[in-house]
């Protein structure tokens, strides 16, 4: 096997590991995916109904244009929420989509390797670049580009924690105290963990 080879195969045991549960989970995508815009369409719809029951009660039946108003304001947080797992999901399918994109250059690789095994003997050997490597330094870098690959992946897993969610409701919702911007990332965190359930019941 090539140094080449040695080098890009690091982490091969965590890939290995986790490019079933990966191909699974880009298979459940589109499903997942028409599942949200699906519930965002009845979402928008019930919105569009409590607006129009405050505007026909807001003179008439003010405590029942107030509960409507409610329903109205838990629909856009469900919303925003949808909209967040939405963009999560997009994310998520452009990184499989890198990730099988260097998973094919490196069966490519892997087949010219085979086709011309003279050339990888070149390139295995130092004394073809006319430059002695020390192997004390190869492996300490090889054991650096298997950490910052482990590394990736790791952090690959929690991608959902990294999407920003800016986009505003179609209504205006009241501004946050300064205090509940501090605790917004564990806000993040447990909006994320009820949607992971909410994605997992059955519609």
């Amino acid at each position: 096997m090539s140094l080449f080879m040695r080098i890009c195969s690091g982490g091969e045991k965590v890939r290995k590991k986790s490019g079933k549960q990966e191909e699974e989970e880009a298979e459940k995508l589109p499903e997942r995916e028409e599942s949200l815009l699906k519930r965002r369409e009845a979402l928008l719809g019930k919105i569009e109904q409590e607006l129009l029951l405050v505007k026909n009660t807001c003179r008439t039946n003010r405590r029942v244009a107030l509960q409507a108003l409610r329903r109205k304001k838990w629909y856009e947080k469900h919303l925003k929420n949808i909209d967040c797992a939405f963009k999560a999901m997009r994310s998520a399918h452009e990184h499989i989509d890198y990730i099988n994109k260097v998973n094919e250059l490196m069966k490519d690789i892997a087949e010219q390797d085979s086709k011309d095994p003279d050339m990888s003997d070149g390139i295995d050997t130092s004394k073809s670049f006319g430059v002695e490597f020390d192997e004390d330094e190869l492996l300490a870098e090889l054991e650096r580009l298997e950490k910052s690959l482990d590394e990736n992946l790791f952090e690959s897993d929690g991608m959902e924690e990294r999407v920003q969610c800016t986009e505003v409701p179609p209504t205006a919702l009241p501004s946050q105290p300064a205090e509940a911007a501090v605790d917004e990332d564990e806000d993040l965190e447990k909006d994320l963990e009820y949607l992971r359930r909410w994605m997992n019941e059955p519609s």
